[in-house]
């Protein structure tokens, strides 16, 4: 039985490979096995930092008031 995350990996790879040339007009020298796998772990952690932060409900002009919300303050100065 193949688990969920190596489905997600086939069917990203199937999706790069039906778009990524004709999306670029190039080739690329990566693999489509290195780019889906990033592609996912990226979308994973983007995931895991929003939680309990962002709602897929909300307004996408309701992100940088989230972002000013949850501001780490060793950043420095946030100028409005």
């Amino acid at each position: 039985m193949v688990d969920s995350k190596a489905k997600d990996l086939v069917a990203m790879q199937v999706s790069l490979q039906a778009t990524a040339l004709r999306l670029h007009s190039i080739e690329s020298r990566s693999s489509v096995e290195q780019i889906a796998a990033e592609v996912l772990r990226l979308n994973d952690a983007v995931r895991a930092g929003a939680a309990g932060r962002l709602h897929y409900g909300d307004h996408p002009q309701d992100f940088a008031k989230a972002l000013l919300l949850h501001v780490d303050p060793s950043n420095g100065k946030v100028n409005l």
